[in-house]
């Protein structure tokens, strides 16, 4: 395992990234950030200054909006994504390495990792699928 731990320590970030992610905006309303992650089928996203501005400022979860749901009255039509989004995520930069996002991952106990450029855009998505994906995929080619 020795080897194959710095064989897979070599891959970087970039390689198994999710390119041009779904993302919202802070000023989006839940409800309409709910109802995108349910049509994309993903259980979070990177929150983003503006449309045409892609600097990462946050990141919501379905988790999140069920805990305000549970713990406040979320049904408020004016709830906005910026009202319950976790600002200044952890992310990763794209020449990291496979060992960097699963590390953060475990230690920081989260499910997804923006990937941001050097002027702190986003620019792609590590998810828990993603990692494992690119982990069956190291595995399968050692193997053969």
């Amino acid at each position: 395992m020795g080897e194959n731990h710095r064989s897979l320590n070599r891959i970087k970030v970039s390689e198994f990234m999710i390119r041009d992610p779904y993302f919202t905006v802070p000023d989006e309303k839940i409800s309409a950030t709910e109802r995108l992650m349910l049509r994309k089928n993903v259980g979070g996203l990177p929150v983003v200054m503006n449309n045409k501005n892609k600097k990462i400022i946050g990141i919501i979860t379905q988790r999140d909006i069920r805990l305000a749901r549970f713990a406040t009255n979320l049904d408020s039509p004016n709830t906005q994504v910026k009202d319950l989004m976790t600002p200044e995520p952890i992310t990763l930069k794209q020449e990291d390495t496979f060992g960097d996002a699963l590390e953060k991952m475990i230690t920081k106990r989260i499910e997804r990792l923006p990937v941001i450029n050097p002027n702190n855009e986003l620019i792609g998505l590590i998810t828990k699928q993603s990692i494992l994906e690119r982990l069956f995929k190291f595995l399968k080619d050692t193997n053969t």
